[in-house]
């Protein structure tokens, strides 16, 4: 996944008051996010096993295979990276001094849908690249 995030661009991304540089890349299997402020830069990596477990704790009511996360999440995250939020979903981001946490509100099948991206200082080796 890490060699693959390299080859997507960054988009500006904006989260309240704050302007982030972002990119990221899905598959069936996870994903992986890349965020920065330009002073700081977090990234989360997630595979299917952590994001059918967060799926069931965020989203109780949502019983769907975990490709079906992933491609949601793919379809809301690339608008955003795009510059075209959607009318029905929301980000907001919260910084923490272990992280960055992502949140995302959404619908997916009618229901409610959650997501909590939950990024940590990215290690100084993939940044560098």
């Amino acid at each position: 996944l890490e060699s693959s995030l390299l080859t997507q661009p960054w988009a500006s991304v904006r989260f309240g008051e704050s302007t982030f540089l972002a990119k990221v890349f899905f598959r069936d299997t996870g994903y992986i996010l890349l965020i920065s402020d330009l002073s700081s830069v977090w990234y989360e990596s997630a595979d299917a096993e952590a994001v059918g477990q967060r799926s069931k704790e965020l989203n109780k009511r949502l019983t769907v295979h975990v490709s079906s996360f992933l491609n949601h999440l793919r379809n809301l995250m690339c608008p955003l990276l795009a510059g075209q939020l959607g009318a029905t979903t929301a980000f907001s981001c919260h910084r923490s001094a272990s992280g960055l946490r992502l949140h995302v509100k959404s619908e997916l099948s009618g229901l409610p849908f959650y997501w909590d991206f939950h990024c940590c200082p990215a290690p100084l080796e993939m940044v560098s690249k």
